[in-house]
């Protein structure tokens, strides 16, 4: 009998414990197929272990993943959704609409059951206000489907580097060319 409650014992901690075939696995970011293939897509890290609550480590590896000065702008969870128009909690994909324009730089990450990954896009000057989303690329059970996502929370990132178009380089050296004249024709006409 005390064979069968030892055994019985082992099993279960076996089940229980982290790493057997129960656990969840860990996918990488770039399985979230519809986000990375969104029009803005820049890259995307993850997943990770642990909670999104815009703590001074999260703006930190943000930097570190992606360069630049990060700000936490909020989560979905938060009263009124923070800064999304609803809160997503318990899907799995879907679209993830902004209270207002996104434009430059900024990250989403995207928490599903005890993992996180960060996706980051580039709005530019015309901004985004949607864009889809799917835990795919966050967190799946042991079937390989993707968990519910808990929350969403938003960064701002560094300004957008703007290249100027050659047509501007022309016109600034045409002006330019233009004031050198203007200037040497007063010169020799004095």
């Amino acid at each position: 009998m005390k064979k069968i409650a030892v055994l019985t014992a082992a099993i279960g901690a076996l089940l229980l414990s982290p790493g057997t075939a129960l656990a969840q696995s860990a996918p990488v970011c770039t399985a979230a197929t519809t986000m990375t293939a969104f029009s803005g897509y820049v890259a995307c890290a993850g997943s990770f272990g642990g909670n999104l609550n815009g703590s001074a480590s999260e703006l930190t590896d943000l930097s570190t993943l992606f360069g630049g000065v990060w700000t936490y702008l909020g989560k979905s969870d938060d009263s009124a959704a923070g800064p999304f128009a609803g809160d997503p909690a318990g899907t799995t994909s879907g679209t993830i609409t902004f209270d207002a324009l996104i434009t430059g730089k900024f990250v989403l990450g995207v928490k599903a059951s005890n993992r996180y990954s960060f996706y980051e896009f580039d709005g530019g000057l015309a901004g985004i206000i949607s864009l889809p989303y799917e835990t795919i690329g966050v967190a799946v059970n042991v079937r390989g489907l993707p968990q519910d996502v808990s929350h969403i929370a938003l960064y701002s990132g560094p300004a957008s580097s703007v290249v100027p178009e050659p047509s501007t380089y022309a016109l600034m050296g045409t002006g330019l060319l233009g004031l050198g004249a203007l200037v040497r024709r007063r010169r020799s006409g004095n």
